[in-house]
């Protein structure tokens, strides 16, 4: 019975890549072999947030296809994307072995979260926090409208988000508690700096970031 449900499922709703769109059977994945083979894997990188403090950063692979494709559907309002790319998150990196106590998404300044209609580091972090059953918290809140990264180079882009992130509370509650930050794509590094110098004023054990996509 259960072969059959799942035979006309496949038939009723089929399952098809998320990039080169062809059908196949595994509903588990996101992308086919094929697409899923052509990720070109990048090692963790330690960023340095301060003299004495740095954080791994995981990713899913290098910023090339099928990620780049997958990535930039967050611009015409593709949510279902966004939730494959937290799958991808899971299944492709290390996330699913490390050690925390709650998923802590990169914010959006709330103007530019109104006109896209959702942030894609929550919903990736929401995916990450359903399968490891840590919660989701929103530690922090965007406090400057600053311009796309991808406008700037080099140290231009530390000084276009300095001081770009504050904590919504000074609490305790995350001191010595191990932090899961999550982004979508990491460049310079410089976002996540922000927002992991903010994240140690709460004094936690650690902080690991993940993404899905690092300019190698």
């Amino acid at each position: 019975m259960h072969k059959l449900i799942t035979h006309l499922k496949h038939l009723i709703l089929p399952t098809f890549c998320a990039y080169c769109k062809i059908f196949y059977q595994d509903d588990t994945q996101v992308l086919c072999s094929e697409c899923k083979a052509a990720i070109r894997p990048v090692v963790s990188h330690q960023l340095q947030i301060t003299k004495t403090k740095s954080i791994t950063v995981h990713a899913v692979g290098a910023y090339d296809q099928p990620l780049v494709s997958l990535l930039l559907a967050k611009r015409s309002g593709k949510r279902t994307v966004a939730h494959q790319l937290g799958k991808l998150a899971w299944q492709q990196t290390a996330v699913r072995h490390l050690e925390f106590d709650c998923v802590v998404p990169i914010p959006l300044h709330w103007t530019r979260y109104a006109w896209r209609g959702y942030n894609q580091a929550d919903e990736i972090a929401r995916v990450i926090a359903h399968n490891s059953g840590m919660p989701m918290v929103h530690l922090l809140r965007r406090i400057k409208r600053t311009p796309f990264q991808s406008h700037f180079t080099g140290d231009a882009r530390e000084q276009n988000v300095m001081g770009a992130f504050a904590l919504k509370e000074k609490t305790s509650l995350y001191k010595d508690k191990h932090l899961l930050l999550v982004d979508d794509v990491m460049t310079s590094g410089a976002t996540l700096k922000q927002a992991a110098r903010e994240l140690y004023r709460l004094q936690p054990a650690s902080i690991t970031a993940i993404v899905i996509s690092r300019v190698a």
